[in-house]
């Protein structure tokens, strides 16, 4: 029986390049499937990146909505998710009470400066000043051991989108609570609106809703 011929040796390059692979081949598969995951990681990076970068553009104000009464009070506060410009019956009732904060003489101390107290904290700069220079000349602390003062607002007619125009009769009473005079009045003034930012500031200003009084001016109507 002729025996089997004996098996061919391979080539030696054939022999080296199998050695290769099978010594290197895992190590290149590894760092081929590190590779993508490193890409992967980038790419997750840069859309994490970019939804920090688009949520840091967005304003973190939240918004609030002041619900005031007839005579312009703020009686409820509550946060809003969208806020429109100032409804202008708001801006009409807050310069009404302003008109009657700054012009209301009565003989309760504490009141008047209460009073006083809001129609300052409605003020500009500008408007501050005209009020400081006006009760300095006719303090109403004075006028109040004498007489007291009662303020109708007859009117409030925007003239532009900042300006108004406010008429008002003021009826003074001497101490004994009979009349002893009507008179008529006028303002003219300029409006800016600026609410607060923050919850604390709306709830602890005098001026929940903003509204300030840039520039003022009143006389009487002959």
């Amino acid at each position: 029986m002729a025996e089997k011929p004996e098996e061919a040796s391979l080539p030696p390059y054939l022999d080296t390049r199998r050695e290769w692979n099978e010594r290197y081949g895992s190590y290149l598969a590894r760092a081929h499937h590190w590779r993508l995951a490193a890409l992967g990681s980038l790419l997750v990076s840069a859309i994490l990146a970019a939804g920090l970068v688009w949520q840091a553009s967005q304003s973190r104000l939240v918004p609030y909505v002041v619900e005031v009464d007839q005579l312009g009070q703020a009686v409820a506060v509550k946060p809003a998710e969208r806020t429109g410009p100032t409804d202008p019956r708001v801006i009409k009732a807050q310069l009404a009470a302003f008109i009657t904060w700054g012009r209301t003489i009565s003989t309760d101390t504490p009141l008047m400066k209460a009073a006083l107290w809001n129609a300052y904290g409605m003020s500009g700069s500008q408007a501050k000043s005209y009020l400081d220079e006006y009760y300095q000349a006719h303090s109403p602390f004075d006028r109040a051991d004498r007489e007291t003062v009662a303020v109708e607002v007859n009117a409030v007619l925007p003239l532009t989108e900042q300006s108004y125009q406010v008429t008002w009769t003021e009826t003074a009473r001497d101490l004994q609570g009979r009349p002893s005079g009507q008179t008529h009045w006028q303002a003219s003034l300029t409006i800016v609106v600026n609410p607060p930012k923050d919850e604390k500031t709306i709830i602890t200003s005098k001026n929940p809703l903003g509204i300030y009084v840039s520039t003022l001016n009143w006389t009487q109507k002959l």
